[in-house]
């Protein structure tokens, strides 16, 4: 049910933005709730609250986002209200990222690493994977020391994994069969 209601409230506003021609304001707007509901699930237990009326749930969005996002988003976020989706938000903007990434030729990638990647290192990796991929890379680095060295790259569904720690259990696995 989330993955249907999702999709349907991200098309809507996809399509809304393709329209107004404010994808991309609505993708940065989006983002930003998206990160404040991340950051405080207590909103989201608010806003899915039962007991608490829809008047109420649109003066807190009001209160939270009205000086930030566009009145466009804003609409929205109150549609979602009216409609008793607010259980879904999270879903919905994930799915619209989705859309947008899409439109935009897009792709996320987080690459772990046993040590912070710096500035030079994270450019490298960008230019090496969009041409190899013929897309625009948004890449995230996340710090995992368990993996020893290398680079394990997260891509989509897809996981390449180029750690010492990979490699090192690849050896084992080896000796312990016995097949060299």
């Amino acid at each position: 049910m989330a993955k249907l209601v999702g999709n349907r409230y991200a098309n809507a506003l996809f399509e809304a933005g393709l329209e107004l021609n404010k994808l991309k304001e609505f993708q940065k707007d989006f983002a930003f709730v998206l990160d404040i509901l991340e950051k405080e699930p207590k909103i989201e237990i608010i806003l899915s609250h039962p007991k608490i009326s829809k008047n109420e749930k649109k003066d807190l969005l009001n209160n939270i986002f009205g000086k930030t996002i566009s009145q466009e988003m804003l609409n929205f976020l109150y549609i979602i209200v009216d409609k008793r989706r607010e259980r879904y938000l999270i879903e919905i903007a994930k799915e619209f990222n989705k859309l947008f990434n899409e439109y935009e030729n897009i792709v996320e990638i987080t690459a772990i690493t046993a040590v912070p990647m710096n500035k030079d290192s994270q450019e490298k990796l960008k230019v090496i994977l969009g041409n190899k991929m013929n897309k625009n890379i948004i890449l995230k680095n996340l710090v995992d020391p368990s993996i020893l060295g290398g680079v394990l790259l997260k891509i989509e569904n897809k996981i390449i994994d180029g750690s010492i720690k990979s490699q090192l259990e690849n050896v084992e696995r080896t000796i312990k069969t016995g097949t060299l």
